[in-house]
């Protein structure tokens, strides 16, 4: 089996240290890059699985939030940001950006490695473009192709995330059943997830603006206020 490849994306050397480390001894294939620079010539060679971008830049003054988004425009893989800072804020530039994950400093490395795995079984679902039982999901102007993972609108061709397509696709799939918070968190990160929703908050926002006519007055997805989201 070939092993997972991450980019670890920071200047600041003992938590380079450590991540490298831990994930190393996982049987990872682990790769740094000090800065924007270095970033953008890595993954211009190399298709990685992963992206750990630390926003706190110690010796150098480096705008970690352009960074998530240089490696977004280039990649679909994962990113996981990690940082000192946890104002909600923050968090929501940073999805907005591309982030998939947003974890905060101090954090136990058992939490740390079970975010890496569920970033990774989502890119690895999305990689291999395994097909659902159902083909073809069809709402009005919007289709949804289960096996070739496209959305189109219209008959024109939605650029989605692999993040932003699994939450579609599992709202889609359970049409007219209003999904909570908890349910679709668990459902498209992982079951290490559950209370953060300033996620979906973004996700369905960036969602609505793809596949609706008027975002701010949607038809597809509907909020269900204080217990989540549903499709129709």
């Amino acid at each position: 089996m070939v092993p997972a490849k991450i980019l670890l994306i920071n200047d600041e050397p003992n938590i380079l240290r450590t991540l490298r480390r831990n994930l190393t001894s996982r049987g990872y294939e682990v790769s740094i890059a000090f800065d924007g620079e270095e970033t953008q010539s890595m993954i211009s060679r190399t298709e990685f699985d992963l992206h750990i971008l630390n926003l706190d830049f110690s010796t150098m003054d480096v705008d970690g939030l352009a960074i998530c988004r240089q490696v977004r425009e280039v990649s679909l893989a994962p990113i996981i940001v990690l940082s000192t800072v946890g104002s909600e804020k923050v968090k929501i530039d940073a999805l907005d950006l591309g982030a998939d994950d947003y974890l905060v400093m101090p954090f136990s490395m058992g939490e740390f490695l079970a975010r890496v795995r569920s970033a990774l079984r989502r890119w690895a679902s999305y990689r291999d473009k395994k097909p659902q039982k159902a083909n073809l999901i069809i709402s009005e102007d919007l289709l949804i192709d289960s096996d070739a993972r496209q959305v189109t609108v219209n008959g024109d061709e939605v650029h989605l995330t692999p993040t932003e397509y699994d939450l579609l696709y599992y709202l889609a799939k359970n049409e007219g059943k209003v999904i909570t918070h908890r349910e679709l968190l668990q459902s498209v990160w992982g079951p290490e997830y559950g209370d953060e929703r300033e996620y979906l908050r973004v996700f369905i926002s960036q969602l609505r603006r793809k596949i609706e006519q008027d975002s701010l007055h949607p038809q597809h997805i509907l909020t269900e206020p204080g217990v989540g989201y549903r499709f129709t």
